[in-house]
């Protein structure tokens, strides 16, 4: 069997995107490694080169294209040049417990219509999508190690992507730019009859972001009404955008907001998505 494809997106964050490289080396599968570099500041690229060394390879966006653009560039030239039927896919700063890539390959294997698969977070829970809340978090009781569980969507931490099933239902919509566009993609594979599934016992650990809170908060706001609309409908939309702008105006007044929280940020968020306003944010 040829390597599996993994493609690594990178910004800013070098020391990360290199230990990472590292961890997923040696978890014991064969893998042909690129990163893609999402136009980072040009010191923070050197850096990354010459901590990951000329056996990697790296290829460098002239601009910052967001998760779903940078990868949608690799994953072209993988799907038109290269023969192997399975991409990891990974964020810069992914963490994985032992036999994580090991589990998730051979879930892949054991089952031609599981399209797309990730691994769990240390916390057991399930996404779950519904029109009113968008892709959410609801808690499970643990299953065995290698229980393949189907969800609703993956996370784009990390995943595992089969090549038949990007040739079937395409890539990337870049109209998220981040933050929910692994979402869309798990439910448009469901809606072609592809699987997307979790495998329990393949452990990842996203240690946190360094995307600025307001941005976060705008793709957030955006992007669950886009995925919403898209799947469930217009009215579905408006009536989660009536929902998001109730729960900010709660989450003003209440001093349990989170980091990701900005009203301002969540107000243009609604207002572009409404607007038809989508690709990568210009925040006022």
């Amino acid at each position: 069997m040829n390597p599996a494809r993994l493609l690594v997106v990178h910004w800013n964050q070098p020391d990360a995107c290199a230990a990472t490289v590292c961890a997923l080396l040696a978890q014991q599968v064969s893998l042909q490694v690129t990163v893609i570099d999402n136009h980072s500041e040009e010191a923070a690229f050197q850096q990354l080169r010459a901590s990951l060394g000329p056996e990697i390879e790296i290829v460098r966006l002239e601009t910052n294209r967001g998760w779903g653009g940078a990868l949608n560039v690799l994953l072209q030239r993988w799907l038109s040049e290269e023969t192997s039927s399975y991409c990891f896919i990974s964020a810069h700063d992914t963490r994985v417990e032992a036999d994580c890539l090991r589990f998730l390959l051979k879930a892949a294997e054991g089952d031609p219509r599981l399209g797309i698969v990730c691994p769990q977070y240390p916390e057991p829970f399930v996404a779950k999508l519904s029109s009113l809340r968008g892709v959410h978090p609801e808690t499970v009781v643990p299953r065995e190690p290698g229980v393949v569980q189907e969800v609703d969507a993956p996370h784009g931490t990390l995943m595992l992507v089969r090549r038949e099933c990007l040739q079937e239902i395409g890539l990337f919509d870049e109209r998220y730019f981040a933050y929910g566009d692994e979402h869309e993609l798990g439910a448009r594979a469901r809606r072609r009859g592809w699987k997307v599934a979790m495998v329990w016992g393949a452990i990842v650990i996203n240690p946190g972001t360094w995307t600025a809170s307001a941005l976060r908060s705008y793709l957030f706001a955006r992007n669950s009404l886009l995925l919403v609309h898209d799947y469930f409908g217009p009215p579905a939309a408006w009536l989660r955008g009536v929902l998001l702008l109730g729960n900010t105006l709660l989450l003003l007044v209440s001093a349990q907001k989170d980091e990701v929280f900005s009203a301002r940020a969540r107000w243009q968020g609604v207002s572009d998505h409404f607007a038809g306003r989508y690709g990568k944010p210009k925040l006022r």
